[in-house]
């Protein structure tokens, strides 16, 4: 469909037609060798300007626990989804599970918490709650089966508040009239300072606002998660519930910083050493929203995250699958189920401290040393969040090491120390790189032009279709997506400013009629 040069220009090279491998399915057209000359039209022709374009890695998945890694394959393959969404659905849950109670030592005077921060980006319909589902399954079976087995203790405690309370009353009545001693006050007093009450357990929250996060966070004993395969709580967070945005509490979440919230017409709360989790799946509009919020990325919320954006399976993907195996769901179970319950354990101090080898600690100081140059150079644009990926790196290898031990420190009189060996090092380096890649991809694509994606649809109804000239109406004839020509003009603006096609020349119109539609030429590279 190219037209032919004219005589006196050589041909088109090869390479100017060609679509590198890959891009096909995203309609992206990346032009290989420069091509400068004239098509039939006589439209002189420089090489596009390339659309940002990211070929990101797929996740190490070599790197994980071999129960999590067989139980990962065994849901991408159930759901027909990138492994990446499970594998970091995945990490996600363990963080869950340990968080509070580890903690891992980076150097003498620096601890890091084992809670993440993880999104996972994808349009719709790519099966982002199913991968959620299968992910949080154990979690949710064993805050059931918990609540469900203390069902009477916590109503025989909420019992003993009521007997409390009546009682405290009763005396401060009798203390009024005199007919009560201090004894007898101080003892009611102390009996209620003792009180604990007993809650159903909340191992994760969606649909919450910050208020309320925070109280969960006090009543959890400062632990907390989110997981959701929506966005609404960057909607909550913008302000949907409020006029001001309120995000202290996933900053401080994140960090460890105690919380102290201190307002008319709520109780005082304070937690000392917060931690939260956070775990969700997102369509890249919301990303998108959540890339341009100047607040989100001025106070370092953005810079928390680890970006997670798999490749699409859409339109590849087979009906009849596979089902997880029995035996690789049970023995991940036994490990989710194994890490929530480990507090139950009296005689264990939480948090218990991880430490790391002597090699351990060497390759974290070669990747630190390794990135420190970086964040003024090619990765100034990102270095709110590089900066804290040596932390996210040192959590994560807390992470595998405790869901590589195969000993649980419940079952021991004395807990065995966990340290991360050199092997878990490379581990959780080479997920950091992974993150690295697909966080760079995030910030630069989440905020850029909308207009680009549609450039990107066009140009491959373009290419499908064999155009070499086109109207306004011919786009939208093969594009259902774009349906006015107030639509199509700004995509076909910026396609000829990046120098994919070109205005047809129009000779002089001498007639009375309305004069025919503007035609557009095709850079015969596409």
């Amino acid at each position: 469909h190219v037209p032919p040069p004219d005589n006196d220009l050589p041909p088109i090279p090869k390479s100017a037609h060609a679509v590198p491998d890959g891009l096909e399915p995203t309609g992206t057209f990346v032009v290989s060798g420069a091509y400068s000359g004239k098509n039939g039209g006589g439209t002189k022709w420089e090489t596009p300007i390339p659309f940002d374009e990211y070929t990101l890695p797929p996740f190490p998945i070599e790197t994980l626990p071999m129960v999590v890694r067989d139980y990962v394959l065994a849901v991408s393959e159930s759901t027909q989804t990138p492994v990446d969404m499970s594998a970091s659905a995945a990490l996600g849950v363990l963080s869950i599970c340990t968080q509070g109670k580890y903690r891992i030592r980076g150097k003498q005077d620096w601890v890091e918490p084992l809670n993440l921060y993880i999104v996972i980006i994808a349009e719709p319909s790519e099966r982002k709650s199913a991968v959620i589902s299968f992910s949080t399954k154990p979690v949710n079976e064993f805050e059931s089966g918990y609540n469900k087995q203390n069902a009477a203790i916590m109503e025989a405690n909420r019992m003993k508040k009521r007997i409390l309370e009546r009682r405290q009353k009763t005396l401060e009545e009798q203390m009024a009239k005199g007919k009560a001693d201090q004894a007898d006050l101080d003892a009611i007093a102390a009996e209620i300072a003792d009180f604990k009450e007993k809650t159903p357990l909340r191992l994760y929250v969606d649909d919450i606002t910050t208020e309320k996060l925070t109280s969960v966070l006090s009543d959890g004993g400062g632990k907390a998660a989110i997981v959701s395969a929506e966005g609404g709580i960057f909607d909550m967070l913008s302000g949907m519930y409020t006029k001001t945005v309120n995000i202290d509490v996933l900053l401080k979440g994140h960090s460890g910083d105690s919380i102290r919230v201190d307002r008319i017409g709520r109780n005082s709360e304070s937690i000392m050493n917060p931690s939260l989790s956070v775990l969700l799946a997102v369509q890249p509009n919301v990303l998108s929203g959540m890339m341009q919020n100047g607040t989100f990325r001025g106070r370092g919320l953005t810079a928390r995250f680890l970006y997670c954006m798999p490749t699409s399976f859409v339109g590849n993907r087979k009906y009849r699958t596979d089902s997880v195996p029995q035996e690789v769901s049970r023995a991940y179970s036994t490990l989710i189920y194994d890490l929530l319950d480990e507090t139950n354990n009296p005689s264990t101090e939480y948090p218990e401290e991880i430490t790391l080898s002597p090699e351990a600690d060497a390759l974290l100081e070669a990747f630190a040393n390794e990135l420190e140059p970086k964040l003024r150079d090619e990765m100034s644009d990102i270095s709110d969040w590089a900066g804290k990926l040596v932390g996210a790196v040192l959590r994560i290898s807390g992470i595998l090491c405790r869901a590589n031990s195969t000993v649980c420190s419940v079952f021991l009189d004395e807990p065995t120390p966990l340290v991360v060996d050199a092997e878990t090092m490379k581990s959780a380096i080479t997920i950091g790189r992974y993150y690295t890649e697909h966080s760079k991809a995030a910030f630069s694509l989440m905020g850029a032009d909308p207009i680009v994606k549609q450039c990107k649809y066009v140009l491959s109804a373009i290419k499908k279709n064999g155009l070499a000239e086109f109207t306004r109406r011919d786009i939208m004839r093969i594009c259902r997506g774009i349906r006015t020509a107030e639509e199509v003009q700004p995509v076909i603006d910026r396609l000829s400013e990046y120098g994919y096609v070109a205005a047809k020349p129009v000779s002089g119109y001498t007639g009375t009629g309305r004069p025919a539609a503007q035609s557009y030429l095709v850079n015969p590279a596409v």
